[in-house]
């Protein structure tokens, strides 16, 4: 995007903003850690209103040096549940925290959401299809994803090479054999990646505004409109 993703206005607010409330509202959240600029996202989350604010810790080099960086701020007991959360897919819901915190009560090691693939996957090598995968077996994962505080600290105590090949938090805890649970997950649950995302992303957010509000109006037309 060439700039920090949080903070790109959706609807007159940072795209972090939208992330805190779903969180805010979740009834089953009880603090909110970040890891970022802290002062910026301090200033955020009073101006918000956000009471689960609890802090927020630097950012690593990668994704998953920077999950370990927020686990340093949870001073929580070791079966606490953990969600880790993109702050780039600010259209997540109180709905889909609530289904995914309360599948992580259970005996898995970790609950992720995830959505059916849809289209055909094919594995390409030196310019040609090498196979086409059995898409009914494939699942996109989204997060939140959920985990014990306990597990999360041993699996971060790994080394940072180790920690930095990994793509997400429940890839980890597979390797260590963990068992890792699905829930289904959301469409409008996207992650910010290029400027088209913006137009989907308000779309969907005037979408949920205008259901709230009942008037009944139909915004599929904003899916087109253009930015000056």
């Amino acid at each position: 995007m060439g700039r920090p993703k949080q903070f790109i206005e959706l609807l007159g607010h940072p795209a972090l903003y939208h992330t805190l409330r779903a969180f805010e509202e979740a009834p089953g959240i009880d603090r909110i850690y970040t890891v970022g600029d802290a002062a910026r996202i301090g200033e955020l989350a009073s101006g918000a209103g956000i009471s689960k604010y609890a802090g927020c810790a630097s950012p690593g080099e990668s994704r998953s040096l920077s999950t370990k960086s927020g686990l340093g701020l949870c001073g929580e007991e070791p079966e606490s549940v953990v969600l880790i959360h993109d702050g780039s897919r600010c259209l997540v819901t109180p709905e889909l925290i609530q289904r995914v915190l309360e599948m992580a009560h259970g005996d898995a090691d970790g609950v992720i959401p995830t959505l059916p693939v849809s289209d055909t996957i094919k594995v390409a090598e030196n310019g040609a299809v090498a196979e086409t995968l059995d898409r009914s077996r494939l699942h996109a994962t989204q997060t939140p994803q959920a985990f014990r505080l306990g597990l999360l600290r041993r699996i971060y105590a790994a080394s940072e090479e180790f920690l930095m090949t990994a793509t997400d938090d429940a890839s980890l805890v597979e390797r260590a054999g963990g068992r890792v649970a699905v829930v289904h997950g959301d469409k409008t649950n996207i992650k910010l990646t290029s400027p088209e995302d913006l137009i989907l992303a308000e779309a969907i957010l005037t979408s949920r505004t205008s259901s709230r509000n009942g008037d009944g109006v139909s915004h599929r037309g904003i899916l087109w409109r253009t930015r000056n």
